[in-house]
């Protein structure tokens, strides 16, 4: 045999030999990190927590209980045209930077506003409103199986239906009938609440975005016109319920299968191209080969990974705000795990709305049983939050979660000051955020309630 022959049998043999022994490497890391995934997935059985679409779907609501169907009634005449009146009461609704009073409002819109409230259209769309928000129970027949790809048209139909009540109490409000402001917007906080049980994340994004809505229009309404103890404590009562982390568990469950099961399922059985998982773009050139056969061993790892993490997360939400280390699960994440990068919600920024949301009911709370104290106690306002407990006002006074200590409380000429920290976790003296960059306040500030009264007339501070 020539030398020439006898180097390529060599090299065969050596190149023979390699191949070899990357199928037994790639066949031993696939049979360890198939058994790692099986045994994540029959811990999380073992928990109790769900790992199909099908035990995240919430259970049937009688029609006649399901305030869905009514407020779908309601979503139709939103038409969306920008012709009828609906829309362009929409339209100005969401031009407001504020809903705390009218005054930003031009000359032309504060004239055309009572007419457009006023309409057949807009006044039925009211009445199915609050005929939805007396059901006891929502549920939206969403398309849970599409995974990522879901419609939730509902979401930005529920934030419209949260503005326009708000313009509607605004406007009641400035003509003298603040009971009625106020049960409208009881009427907006019972529909908000209404997507407290859907397992979806943005879900309970919206519905945080219109509690925050509802209360900037109470607190405002509330500084001008004033509020009576009846309605104070009816929305004191109402806020309540809309606390708790029971929702964002819940919602860490709908993550992990709609998103995440379903993700990871189209990838390994070869449904997603790398251009539709969005991994183009800043990618090394190998990863367009993620979801093929080849990657399976690195799929299956990463999939026990996402799994781990969302546990992790869950758990999280048991830890308050001011404990959590911010955006360290984010950057533990492993190069390797590329379907955990790209489809974990930023987490850091989720728990930090999610504290915000605790902070700003728990100071509208605060800040109502301070009203009701006030007109309680000949005008006057406590020295102490502990007080308004004393006086049954409150349970206890409100944590904040970005400090873990009592809310912070000063009383005012002609008012007071209740504020949490906010999330850069330091005391900033109740400073309110600017949205102007070189201003400190851009950064630095705190999430505050500072009432001062502007009343003229006498009887809106008794209300009706």
């Amino acid at each position: 045999m020539s030398k020439g022959k006898k180097d390529l049998k060599v090299l065969g043999i050596i190149f023979g030999s390699l191949i070899a022994l990357i199928i037994v490497v790639h066949t031993i890391f696939n049979i360890v990190f198939s058994i790692q995934l099986n045994n994540k997935i029959a811990e999380l059985k073992s928990q109790g927590r769900p790992m199909t679409i099908a035990e995240i779907i919430p259970v049937p609501v009688p029609d006649e209980e399901n305030a869905a169907i009514i407020y779908n009634k309601a979503f139709v005449l939103m038409k969306g045209e920008g012709k009828s009146s609906v829309d362009k009461l929409t339209k100005i609704s969401k031009e407001l930077k504020s809903y705390s009073n009218m005054s930003q409002l031009t000359d032309e819109q504060r004239q055309e506003i009572p007419q457009l409230i006023n309409s057949k259209e807009m006044q039925n769309i009211y009445a199915i409103l609050e005929e939805g928000s007396r059901k006891p129970k929502c549920r939206f027949n969403l398309e849970y199986e599409k995974g990522p790809a879901i419609p939730l048209l509902h979401l930005s139909k529920m934030r419209n239906s949260a503005r326009l009540l708000c313009v509607k109490a605004l406007l009641e409000a400035e003509a003298g009938q603040n009971s009625q402001a106020f049960d409208t917007l009881l009427l907006g906080l019972k529909i908000s609440n209404h997507l407290k049980d859907e397992p979806i994340l943005i879900s309970q994004l919206a519905r945080i975005a219109c509690d925050g809505i509802i209360m900037e229009c109470i607190k405002g309404t509330s500084d001008l016109m004033g509020i009576s103890v009846e309605k104070a404590n009816l929305i004191i009562n109402e806020l309540s319920f809309h606390q708790g982390i029971e929702p964002f568990i819940k919602c860490m469950d709908g993550e992990r299968v709609y998103m995440g099961v379903w993700a990871f399922e189209e990838v390994m059985h070869g449904k997603i191209s790398p251009r539709e998982m969005g991994m183009w773009g800043g990618m090394p050139l190998w990863m367009i080969l993620y979801p093929t056969r080849l990657f399976r061993p690195i799929q299956k790892k990463d999939f026990t990974y996402y799994l781990t993490l969302i546990s992790e997360i869950q758990g999280s939400y048991n830890i308050p705000f001011y404990e959590y280390v911010k955006d360290q699960i984010e950057e533990d994440i492993p190069k390797y795990c590329v379907l955990t990068r790209l489809i974990l919600p930023a987490l850091g920024r989720v728990r930090e709305v999610v504290a915000r949301h605790q902070a700003d009911i728990d100071i509208c709370r605060t800040g109502l049983a301070l009203k009701v104290y006030h007109r309680a106690n000949n005008g006057n306002y406590p020295e102490k939050l502990e007080e308004l407990v004393s006086a049954k006002l409150l349970n206890e006074v409100p944590v904040d979660p970005f400090s873990g200590k009592d809310l912070v409380y000063s009383r005012q000429i002609g008012g007071f000051k209740v504020y949490s920290f906010g999330p850069n976790m330091q005391d900033d003296f109740g400073a309110k955020r600017t949205f102007e960059k070189d201003s400190p306040a851009y950064e630095n500030y705190d999430l505050v309630w500072q009432s001062q009264i502007q009343l003229k007339r006498s009887e809106y501070i008794h209300g009706n």
